[in-house]
């Protein structure tokens, strides 16, 4: 019987965390699958440490057969030890040729791509809001858009001219201008009658800090996946390619630059003269658990600094629906509740549920407090990491060969070590602030349950933490006419 097709369109082989892959090993731990059927061996990953790993360790273990049909490959062939032994020696060997060939092809696309940032040509998908893309003389250039260039000057001198964010989205909502994710979809620049919808602050913030509107072009701000193992990340702004001039600018430099000291200054003003800098945030007890009752938006925490006559400040928090600042058709009643307030309803209902005895949340202390998701999640991180050091071990190995075969030399050798050396030194200290942060989950689960025993026997020494409030509590809804609505995991609505 056929379980299923599982793909990963567009991942990488060299990665073994893709969704399609990750959903078929949990139906083959499930006990669903006892076969895999691939086109051939690179369709399964790309590196043959891991392939290896899955085809002689793994699938023997689990029962589960794996067939490549291209590779003329089947698991449970073999009949006897020459046979084994010639299989196991090919199937290495395409295992690696699989990840020669990824490594190269990706060396290749990134010195295509460097050689294309040189010329000035575009390397990115869809163009800026504002811009189109198109090919001219063997590279892809920026050209200014008529129906939406005019749009993105205006932004600027909104915000110049003193207006903040909520007065832009209200004036571009006013005349009906698509979102630029809508523009892209419709190729349509206005609304129609009905129907128009809010701009959000994100897209208007990357307008007024993207220095492509400059005719500058700003590349390779994010590396993907690298032989290493590391995952896509952020580029230092060192080794960003910069191409000044590039494309016809909608914006002066110097508008740009106005708007990012405005930037700057706005977030001077929110920091209250630095008080936000200085005293960190409180835990959000409520994190992921409250909800607009209307809209079924999360709320979102904000807070304001106030002032004693002594000279003292502190923080009072409070959750408004983010829907309620909305000037499209989407808008919901303004709802709002302080933390503190909030903080008393939730204590009070958490008593009462343990008072009139319908508090059964073994099953949530188990999987919360007790920390067995927490412990998982821990575990998976410090396998990944023994996992990523083996690997470094590994190709060490194979480095000090090369260098004792005279395939490399000593210089080579010796600085490939460092790089080893350092990358080694890197993942014992992230290993090590692994383990640290479960010790302090574990200290923490031991104080939760120690709360819930006393909270079940009737006890008044405990109090509302994040994790004893995530396992007991689902949702918390709020309504505008001053209705909490609080179900927990195990009982009805409160």
């Amino acid at each position: 019987m056929l379980r299923g097709c599982y793909t990963d369109l567009g991942k990488s082989g060299m990665d073994f965390n893709r969704e399609g892959f990750e959903r078929m090993m949990q139906d083959v731990y499930r006990g669903s699958i006892d076969c895999i059927v691939v086109k051939d061996l690179s369709r399964f990953g790309r590196n043959h440490i891991e392939t290896g790993n899955y085809i002689e360790k793994i699938f023997p273990l689990l029962g589960v057969r794996l067939i490549a049909l291209a590779d003329c490959f089947d698991s449970m062939k073999p009949d006897n030890a020459e046979d084994l032994q010639a299989e196991a020696v090919s199937v290495n060997l395409k295992n690696l040729a699989n990840e020669m060939y990824a490594k190269d092809i990706a060396q290749k696309v990134k010195s295509a791509k460097r050689a294309r940032w040189e010329q000035g040509s575009y390397t990115g998908g869809i163009a800026a809001y504002g811009y189109r893309a198109e090919w001219m003389d063997g590279k892809k250039c920026l050209f200014p858009e008529e129906e939406t260039a005019w749009i993105v000057k205006k932004i600027y001198g909104l915000f110049l001219s003193g207006q903040n964010m909520k007065e832009i989205k209200t004036w571009l909502y006013g005349r009906n201008i698509r979102r630029p994710k809508d523009y892209r979809r419709c190729g349509q620049v206005y609304w129609e009658e009905s129907g128009a919808q809010e701009w959000s602050s994100g897209t208007i913030k990357s307008i007024l800090t993207n220095p492509v509107y400059t005719g500058c072009l700003v590349q390779g701000l994010a590396c993907g996946r690298n032989r290493e193992g590391r995952r896509r990340h952020a580029l230092d702004d060192g080794d960003w390619d910069v191409r000044e001039h590039t494309h016809e600018a909608l914006i002066s430099m110097e508008m740009f630059l106005a708007a990012a000291v405005r930037f700057e200054e706005n977030a001077k003003y929110s920091n209250k003269k630095g008080f936000s800098r200085t005293v960190p945030l409180e835990p959000d007890l409520f994190d992921g658990l409250l909800y607009c009752g209307q809209c079924g938006a999360r709320m979102h925490r904000k807070y304001y600094v106030r002032q004693f006559s002594s000279g003292d400040r502190i923080r009072q928090y409070s959750y408004e629906c983010p829907g309620s600042g909305r000037t499209d058709a989407c808008q919901c009643p303004k709802k709002r509740i302080s933390a503190r307030v909030l903080e008393k309803l939730a204590r009070e209902a958490v008593r009462q549920a343990a008072c009139f005895g319908t508090m059964h949340p073994a099953a949530c202390l188990e999987k919360e407090i007790l920390g067995g998701a927490q412990n998982q999640a821990y575990a998976a991180q410090l396998q990944e990491i023994d996992r990523r050091m083996s690997q470094i071990r590994m190709k060490g190995s194979r480095q000090y060969q090369k260098y004792r075969s005279g395939r490399i030399s000593r210089e080579k050798f010796l600085k490939e070590k460092e790089q080893n050396d350092s990358r080694t030194a890197a993942l014992e200290a992230e290993k090590a602030k692994a383990i640290l942060s479960r010790e302090h989950a574990a200290g923490r689960a031991a104080a939760n349950s120690r709360q819930v025993c006393s909270l079940l026997s009737g006890g008044t020494d405990w109090e509302l933490s994040e994790g004893l409030l995530q396992a007991l509590i689902h949702r918390i809804e709020i309504f505008p006419d001053n209705r909490v609505k609080i179900t927990f995991h195990f009982r009805q609505p409160f």
